[in-house]
């Protein structure tokens, strides 16, 4: 080996860990104050530069997440789903065109619903479709199908665009029924198969998945429990559970045609993939840039805020950008604040999506989320690193409120 090639190693290695070092010092600070809790992984030039687990898989048994912890990824599924749609569609046993009822004859409107509206969230099938103490039962995706049929459409079926989940789940019914096999095993088939995603499974409560991270939120002293799920009712569109490592590989598969050139062209965009998806405690992030040839993963079990700051500060990092001092919030929370919880209770919208206020244990919750008190209609709120800032009319009712965090600012409107 010549001087000039050590000398070129001895550099690349140098850089390498210097990139690694800028990642971790921004990283370690939300994980050291149990703000954060998983994995982050981060690839340049084709190299991974930094990958490391952080928090607990599991907090009531003190076991430490690792590099091969399994995390839900939330609707990081649907583009998993969607590469099994544009398979079967190639493979003539489905088509975009086809209308639900071909599939589900007894479906409510499937005669004006299409495979593509579906796809694209244009069905008019609402997001949730049942209470959440219900979400905690395990359905076969043929069960919770029969579930979505009792629900009623948000609009008529092409007119509008609605984000779906529950369309989703029937969505891969639709696909078991074109297919004659399970979605389980269409997806070690097209997706796990092919990409070589070894540590990736779809959820079923009654297998053992080994090395699956529990979930939790962060509460005001770090781990608080997540309400129990049972993750069926989100078949195909939030029920995988998988490694960072594979869902680097999931990314790179799609960009390298791996999946075929329809799901190449329907989802990477201008050089880029990118997913993410949030359910319960569980978070997940990828993007993979072809041009500014940089992939980052961040994969997690407990719903904060700090995932979104941990998320902005990497890509800034990969793109070249300033990367801000890591700042753990110290909000005032103030329990001798009191508030007439009552006045905010209902449901908040903002365009299509929507999340209820409500009461539990004397306690006020966004949705899971508690909302700690920070003065009069004030709280503050661990998920998002948010001050939730209720809004009144002239006449003192509550109308609505300002939700300012990590991901930024929003007014809702209470219906």
């Amino acid at each position: 080996m010549t001087f000039r090639v050590i000398a070129f190693l001895c550099l690349f290695s140098t850089v390498a860990l210097a990139q690694a070092k800028t990642i971790d010092d921004f990283v370690a600070p939300f994980a050291k104050a149990n703000h954060f809790s998983g994995v982050v992984l981060a690839e340049k030039d084709g190299k991974v530069i930094y990958e490391k687990a952080f928090g607990l898989a599991n907090a009531e048994h003190n076991v430490p997440n690792k590099l091969n912890t399994k995390f839900g990824i939330a609707s990081i599924t649907k583009p998993m789903t969607s590469v099994v749609l544009l398979r079967l569609i190639e493979a003539g046993k489905i088509s975009p065109a086809d209308k639900l009822s071909k599939f589900i004859p007894d479906f409510p409107n499937g005669d004006k619903i299409t495979i593509e509206m579906i796809a694209r969230h244009r069905s008019g099938i609402p997001h949730r479709v049942m209470p959440n103490d219900e979400e905690t039962k395990r359905f076969t995706p043929e069960q919770f199908v029969e579930r979505v049929k009792k629900a009623k459409l948000e609009f008529e079926p092409g007119t509008d665009d609605l984000y779906s989940s529950a369309g989703y789940a029937v969505l891969a019914r639709t696909l078991e029924i074109a297919s004659g096999e399970s979605f389980q095993d269409l997806l070690r088939k097209y997706v796990f198969a092919p990409a070589g995603m070894n540590d990736t499974e779809d959820f079923d409560s009654a297998q053992i998945m080994k090395n699956r991270a529990e979930c939790y939120l962060l509460g005001g002293e770090g781990y608080t429990a997540a309400p129990l799920k049972d993750y069926s009712f989100l078949v195909g569109a939030g029920s995988v559970f998988s490694t960072a490592r594979d869902i680097q590989a999931f990314a790179q598969a799609t960009i390298d045609g791996k999946f075929g050139a329809s799901a190449k062209a329907n989802l990477v965009r201008n050089g880029v993939f990118r997913s993410n998806g949030s359910t319960n405690g569980y978070r997940a992030n990828v993007r993979a840039d072809v041009n500014k040839k940089f992939t980052y993963v961040v994969v997690s079990n407990m719903a904060s805020g700090a995932n979104d700051v941990i998320i902005s500060g990497l890509r800034n990092f990969l793109e070249g950008k300033e990367v801000p001092k890591p700042k753990i919030p110290q909000p005032k929370i103030d329990p001798k604040v009191k508030n007439n919880l009552d006045d905010y209770v209902g449901r908040y919208k903002l365009s299509s999506s929507g999340f209820d206020i409500l009461i539990n244990g004397g306690e006020l919750f966004a949705g899971p989320f508690k909302l700690l008190p920070m003065g009069k209609d004030k709280f503050y709120n661990f998920f998002g690193y948010a001050e939730v800032t209720f809004v009144r009319d002239e006449k003192g009712k509550v109308t609505g409120l300002t939700w300012a965090g990590s991901a930024g600012k929003t007014d809702w409107t209470r219906e």
